[in-house]
């Protein structure tokens, strides 16, 4: 039987992988994960409050500057004034009117400070703005020999152009297209080309940390499943039986072996290790798992890209009846009289943007940054160079401005909520990007990183923002409109230096603060 086909067109792994692979991932072997989706609910009544004294007199409303200062105050976590890094929390934020480019509040505007993946947004909007939401990437395969009675009598060549979603479904309907061209065998060994970047790798400042993790993923122009793989682990069938392990994709380079033991009960104490010899990369499970625990389904990074491409590929073809000699898939250049056989397109960019931004994917945020550097060979620092060159050329305020990598992990960004917000007022005044734009961002109350916050506001569905989060980072940037609104407000909290018991708070603070803009959005429209 085949193996389960990885297709983000076909079945829902663009969601569960992009969960998988986003933000900050928990570094234990804990399978489990809230997969439902919040739906909202109507908002609360408020409740009562006890009846002025006769004689008082009546309380002017708060401006919607003192409520937000009331937020903040009322938190205690933050700064409110610039204070050097040392100094604990600090906050900035900006709301901005995008219809009267009227800042509504600012609060440390002009602080520089982490965004996390809030540096998503910069790295989507640069590139709808330069590829076109239209754009999609192809990958392909290619053969120079010739091709007798079914057999190709030489290699086959795999050609990637940095697809940031190919998965082992794409790979079996390009199978599928070498056997509908009557191909039954391949004489030559299967060639990468991965050309189109400059070579395989960790994108910048990953290796700041060495968590073997899903999110941490090394990026290749020939990627497949976002450079990752699943390996389902279950107890042994008694106390002491072997536990039993299942890889997706089965292919023979990832090897699993155990050290770990089945005991008694249902808790899952389960973690690895991992190794690369020979071409083969090896993944060792050690620790306990109670026999009456679930089946646990862990996700982790490839070490070779274009190997692991070569090797999907090949489980493909096998599964598609094209046989295979037994050679070693290499890397190489596809010759220029080499003929076309077969082509993969991904979903356009505005797609791909919505797996970005609503799920905060690092691999697929940084493939596409990649692509922006043009031609083949493409460095990380040449496509880093067009996004600031973007940042510029839509008026970003440049102090203090560091752009690192694309996906805004570990200690590699820094931004201004200011500049946040003259980006996001940038991307909505480009009528070619700022539907696809919006369309990216998740939907507080509703979808994404955010579904289950706000869920049961009146807000609910009139914000769609970028979260981020890292240990001591938490930051939430994006849009509040209203019904019938000419344009929204937008805003950017960025949060730093925050103790991890905190993390909480300051998502609460987020969703105030939120909340009091799309509140604001709503009141500016009544008055207009």
């Amino acid at each position: 039987m085949a193996p389960r086909l990885l297709s983000p067109r076909r079945a829902p792994l663009l969601l569960g992988a992009i969960a998988l692979l986003s933000g900050l991932a928990t570094y234990a072997l804990d399978p489990r994960a809230d997969e439902g989706t919040a739906k909202a609910s109507p908002p609360s009544a408020p409740a009562l409050r006890e009846p002025p004294p006769a004689d008082a007199k009546p309380e002017a409303p708060a401006s919607f500057a003192g409520k937000i200062d009331a937020v903040l105050a009322e938190a205690g976590l933050f700064a409110l004034e610039p204070a050097p890094e040392s100094a604990g929390a600090r906050i900035g934020l900006v709301v901005l009117d995008l219809e009267r480019g009227e800042t509504l509040y600012a609060r440390n505007p002009d602080l520089a400070l982490n965004p996390a993946s809030n540096a998503k947004l910069l790295t989507t909007a640069a590139a709808l703005s330069e590829l076109g939401p239209e754009h999609r990437y192809a990958t392909r395969l290619w053969t120079d020999a010739t091709i007798d009675d079914g057999a190709i009598q030489g290699p086959l060549y795999l050609q990637g152009g940095g697809d940031p979603s190919l998965v082992t479904g794409e790979l079996y309907e390009l199978a599928g297209e070498l056997r509908g061209l009557g191909i039954r065998k391949i004489q030559g060994p299967i060639i990468v080309d991965a050309g189109r970047f400059d070579r395989d790798g960790l994108p910048p400042g990953f290796d700041q940390k060495t968590e073997f993790a899903s999110y941490r993923a090394p990026g290749g122009a020939m990627s497949v499943n976002y450079n990752t793989f699943e390996v389902h682990a279950a107890p042994g069938e008694a106390v002491g039986g072997a536990l039993r392990f299942v890889v997706e994709p089965p292919v023979d380079d990832i090897v699993i072996a155990s050290e770990a033991q089945t005991v008694a009960g249902g808790r899952n104490k389960l973690w690895v290790s991992s190794a690369d010899k020979r071409g083969k990369t090896t993944i060792t499970f050690h620790g306990e798992i109670g026999v009456d625990a679930p089946r646990g389904s862990y996700r982790y990074p490839v070490s070779d890209p274009s190997r692991y491409a070569a090797s999907v590929l090949a489980l493909a073809l096998e599964e598609r009846g094209i046989k295979l000699r037994k050679t070693t898939p290499t890397t190489g250049e596809v010759p220029q009289d080499a003929r076309l056989l077969a082509t993969s397109r991904s979903e356009t960019l505005s797609e791909l943007c919505r797996a970005v931004n609503k799920w905060s994917n690092n691999f697929m945020a940084e493939q596409i940054l990649r692509t922006l550097a043009p031609g083949e060979g493409a460095t990380a620092e040449a496509a880093l160079e067009v996004l600031r060159a973007y940042s510029r050329e839509i008026g970003m305020d440049q102090r203090g401005l560091v752009i690192g990598n694309g996906s805004g992990l570990y200690a590699n960004n820094l931004v201004s909520a200011h500049a946040m917000t003259q980006l996001l007022a940038a991307v909505y005044a480009d009528f070619r990007i700022r539907s696809d734009y919006l369309a990216s961002l998740a939907i507080m109350g509703r979808d994404g990183t955010t579904r289950s916050r706000l869920h049961d506001s009146a807000a609910s569905g009139w914000i769609r923002v970028k979260t981020g989060t890292l240990d001591d980072v938490s930051a939430l940037s994006g849009y509040a409109g209203s019904e019938g609104s000419a344009a929204p407000l937008a805003f950017s909290i960025l949060m730093n230096g925050l103790e991890r018991r905190d993390r909480g708070q300051a998502r609460a603070v987020q969703d105030a603060v939120a909340e009091l803009v799309a509140a604001e959005a709503v009141a500016r429209r009544a008055r207009d």
